[in-house]
């Protein structure tokens, strides 16, 4: 299991926890990731294989995205 910078594994449900401590609950970013987790057959148990500094990425690019459309 691949594990983050904060200890924690890398799946989506601990993924889920510091997005929404990060963006928000009702975030565009906390809701791809619930998204991913419903799809999922493991659901927040489901390890996350993207490295962390790209997904980082991909979920500060979201923010962005959904702000240029305010």
């Amino acid at each position: 299991m691949k594990k983050l910078s904060t200890g924690q594994d890398s799946t989506l449900g601990n993924w889920l926890m510091l997005t929404e401590l990060a963006f928000g609950k009702n975030s565009p970013q906390a809701d791809f990731l619930k998204d991913k987790i419903d799809e999922s057959p493991n659901g927040k148990d489901e390890e996350v294989l993207a490295d962390e500094g790209q997904l980082i990425q991909v979920l500060i690019d979201m923010g962005q995205k959904d702000n240029a459309l305010h």
